[in-house]
């Protein structure tokens, strides 16, 4: 699984004034969010957000769609929720 080290090392050779200190907090949220989440084949749910991270960091986008990639599982977590209810 890529760290949030593996992914600062790519945005910095794009776009070295990128928010790092928010990506991590974004990367760190995910990762709590997901936390004893498994998706079907046992994979830790966790990886999925990051490799979206990663494509859409691979595609040099902004920091903005960064953060969103590693959170677009995460209100998912909180209306389902809410849902039940």
């Amino acid at each position: 699984m890529l760290s949030i080290g593996d992914l600062i090392n790519q945005i910095k050779s794009y776009n070295p004034n990128a928010d790092f200190d928010l990506i991590k907090k974004s990367y760190n949220y995910c990762f709590n969010a997901h936390k004893g989440q498994y998706r079907a084949s046992g994979e830790i749910y966790f990886t999925h957000p990051v490799q979206v991270a990663k494509i859409v960091i691979d595609l040099k986008l902004d920091e903005s769609t960064i953060k969103t990639a590693l959170l677009h599982d995460t209100c998912l977590l909180y209306t389902s929720d809410a849902a039940d209810d």
